[in-house]
């Protein structure tokens, strides 16, 4: 019987940016951006799907297009990862996720569904931050933030 991926380790659901793929190593080699914190993570694999009636048919016909893809996830936002830090490898930690969208930048992900261990799945592709809207209120004194990476292309499934 095939067993779920259980993340309630609270290290299995990583994900890594990077403004070159080979910076974005989960197993936070390379400069990698680890996004600390996150409260949900959600890859959206969405295809797109043409559809036509015809005149001798009671049905509608369909005909897949190209996926849109792209990454959800809530985050509680860390100053250093949001605004930025000193770093001449990799300008997504220079600029911090803000400011990596406000520049528009393009960023190469990796995201572990198992965790950072040899052999654990992966999934990496690159796209543009979008979405950040932080919030703090009294029932959550902490600054939260949705973040979306509007995938450019497709994924690739690899392993660590």
């Amino acid at each position: 019987m095939p067993s779920p991926i259980n993340v309630s380790a609270g290290s299995q659901a990583i994900i890594a940016l990077g403004n070159v793929s080979t910076q974005a190593d989960i197993t936070g080699g390379n400069n990698a951006q680890i996004l600390p914190y996150l409260q949900d993570l959600t890859l959206n694999n969405s295809t797109g799907v043409f559809r036509w009636k015809t005149l001798d048919s009671t049905a509608e016909n369909a005909a897949t297009t190209p996926a849109t893809n792209s990454i959800s996830m809530n985050i509680v936002v860390d100053e250093t990862s949001f605004f930025g830090t000193a770093n001449v490898e990799n300008s997504v930690v220079t600029d911090g996720i803000f400011g990596t969208s406000k520049n528009k930048t393009r960023v190469h992900f990796q995201v572990g569904l198992e965790g950072a261990d040899s052999g654990d799945t992966t999934i990496t592709g690159q796209g543009f931050i979008s979405g950040l809207a932080p919030t703090v209120n009294m029932d959550s004194p902490v600054w939260v933030t949705p973040l979306t990476i509007e995938v450019d292309g497709d994924y690739t499934k690899g392993t660590v």
